[in-house]
Order: structure tokens, then sequence, then C-alpha cells
């Protein structure tokens, strides 16, 4: 069954494009430390100097290596997404399927909880933590991220939830004596297989956006690089307006080609699954 929806996917050209641009650049940030062994926060060059053949990418204002500070920043980046949005989905998934599973008291009391964070935004308490914690590593701002983002898969959870729990396979489950905790895991949770693992693609393209955002404007990781710490300096130090095009192009479109890739899946996913979509 796996190996056979492998085979459909693989002929919808949005996945294997989305697949290709993610693993390459995955990739990339995996092996390129490994065999690019340069500390990317060591001065070990000049100060903003162009590509050339010692120096790949070129150097930045503080003669640190940029391809160096690329390679670990897309592997950081793409941790802080990974490790983001499991957070998210596993509070989300079991926030809205016990809400719209047990429904009345339950259901009123979570969705309450839900409306509060949904308000919240993660900027706001990033800015407020930052303020008490001055050295911020990628799983933090990884658990600060994941655990303001889930709301909106909570709500999509409880409504399909809501669908699934009147089912028949559902009654016989009853029926048989299992637990609701059973029920909910073992029966209803797998019949929303495709549509969690889509609300993953998105929470992981979000919490990549969102740590650029939040490095941008200065309250991202302190401790290790990461693509929107490599933006938030060059900014900072006005690369744009001074030519350094080195210094944010390369992040930016890597940033760029990781959303994209993720978007892609996700439309994908959706088209495949989606009897609608497929014309069916």
């Amino acid at each position: 069954m796996v190996s056979q929806l492998i085979r459909d996917l693989l002929r919808i050209k949005k996945f294997d494009l989305s697949v290709a641009i993610f693993s390459s650049i995955l990739i990339i940030g995996l092996v390129g430390p490994i065999v690019y062994e340069v500390d990317p926060v060591k001065m070990i060059g000049p100060p903003e100097q162009p590509p050339s053949e010692k120096y790949p990418l070129g150097t930045d204002s503080y003669g640190r290596d940029l391809l160096a500070q690329l390679l670990h920043g897309i592997r950081n980046s793409i941790y802080i997404g990974l490790t983001a949005a499991a957070i998210s989905l596993a509070i989300g998934v079991t926030i809205g399927a016990l809400s719209g599973y047990r429904g009345g008291v339950a259901d009123s009391s979570l969705m309450l909880i839900t409306d509060v964070v949904y308000a919240l935004p993660s900027i706001m308490l990033m800015m407020l933590i930052a303020a008490y914690l001055k050295e911020r590593n990628p799983i933090f701002v990884a658990l600060v991220i994941g655990v303001t983002s889930w709301p909106w898969v909570a709500r999509a959870v409880r409504s399909q939830m809501l669908s699934l729990k009147s089912r028949d396979f559902i009654y016989m489950s009853r029926m048989a004596g299992l637990s609701d905790i059973k029920i909910i895991f073992e029966d209803l949770i797998p019949n929303m297989a495709s549509y969690i693992f889509m609300a993953f693609v998105l929470l992981m393209s979000g919490a990549m956006i969102a740590e650029a955002g939040l490095s941008m404007i200065g309250l991202g990781v302190t401790r290790g690089v990461s693509l929107g710490i490599i933006l938030y300096w060059a900014q900072l130090l006005e690369s744009v307006r001074r030519g350094i095009w080195w210094w944010f192009i390369p992040p930016g479109a890597c940033l760029v080609a990781l959303a994209t890739s993720l978007l892609l899946l996700s439309t994908a996913l959706d088209e495949y699954f989606s009897p609608r979509l497929r014309g069916g």
C-alpha cells in the first residue's frame, strides 16, 4: 500500500519538484559542514571579500566565511522547522482530538485555551522572554514557535474529529469496550493521517519563516547560525545598500526555496488526497 502511494505521488510533478528541491538543500545542510570544515563564527580572512577561490561565497564585515555560515544556517533552520512543527503538531492534534471527541465542557475549555493562545503572537512572546533570557539556542527558538503555532491545527483536527466520530466503525469500537484514548489514537487519528502530514508540512514551512522573522528583529538565536541570523546581520550592516550581494542573496534564496518546496509538497498532497482537485 505504501509503495503504491509513493508511485502515485511520483506521478504528480509538483511532488517530484518539491521533494527534489527540499532534499537537495537538506543534503547540502547535512553534508556541507562535514566536508567544508570552517568555523562559521570565526574570523578567517579580510572583511567583505567577494566570492573567490579561497572564499567561495566571500566574507562578511567581520571576516567570517559566508559559505560556512550558509551551510550551518541551512542545517539549523531546518532543525528549527522540524522541531517546532513536531511540537505544534503534537499539541494541536492532541487538543483538537480530545476536544472534538469528548465535546461538552471539555470541548469548551480546550477551545477557550486554543483561542487564548491564538490571540498571543509568537513574536510578542519572544520579545517578553528575550528581555530576561539573553542567550537563545535553536531548540529554545523552536520551542517558542512550536508552543504558539498549534491553534489552527487544533481547530482543524477538532472539525475532522466531529465528522469522524459518528461513523459506524467508531460505534463498533465502543461496543468492543475500547477506551476513549484508544479510539482516538488507534481509530480516529489514523484516518486523518494524510491531513495531519499536510499540516506538518505547512507548520514546518511557517516555523522556518517565523524563525527568520524573529531573527530579523534581533530576537532569534544567539548561539549558533541560522538563515535568519545571516539575514539579520546583512540588513543590520546595510549589505543591500552597499552592494554586498553575496551576503544576503544566498541565504534569502535558500529560505525561499525551502518554503516554496514545502508549499508545493503540501499542494501536491492536497491534490492527491482530494478527489475534487483530482477531478474525481
